[in-house]
């Protein structure tokens, strides 16, 4: 009994490893990056989307715009075949901040019809059934020069 006793302690005190975990997330997350990145290049509207939380509170931020829902943000940009003409994007830098919930920002170089503009694109990634998913996505544009 005490060696049963002893065992199922063990067992019930033992915790997660933290730091799997955090890397874990950390390697979901950029990987979900990556393919997001990936989507864009490709010009794949429904693989982009695919990306996104389906749900009312995926948030949309650009410029002076903050936009809700994964409805009208999916009917949008099907309804919009402009792509950027160049998307250089730099390394994502990644901060895990729970489990299931990473944060991530990268420098981005963009040309659209002609005109370039720098910045940084933050994402929030949330970790869903469905894999690793953008529940927030904004762009910050530098001034131009």
């Amino acid at each position: 009994v005490t060696v049963l006793l002893a065992g199922a302690t063990g067992v019930a005190c033992m915790k997660p490893n933290g730091a799997a975990v955090r890397q874990s997330g950390l390697a979901g997350a950029e990987q979900a990056f990556r393919a997001n990145i990936a989507a864009i290049h490709q010009r794949d509207v429904e693989a982009y989307l695919g990306h996104y939380l389906n749900s009312p509170d995926l948030m949309v931020v650009s410029g002076d715009t903050v936009q809700r829902g994964y409805m009208p943000f999916a009917e949008a940009r099907r309804g919009d075949n402009a792509w950027p003409d160049t998307l250089i994007a730099g390394e994502p830098i990644l901060d895990w901040l729970a489990p299931g919930v990473v944060y991530g920002v990268y420098p981005y170089t963009v040309v659209e019809r002609g005109d370039t503009s720098r910045g940084w694109s933050e994402r929030v990634l949330v970790k869903t059934g469905g894999g690793w998913k953008v529940a927030v996505t904004s762009r910050i544009d530098r001034a131009k020069r």
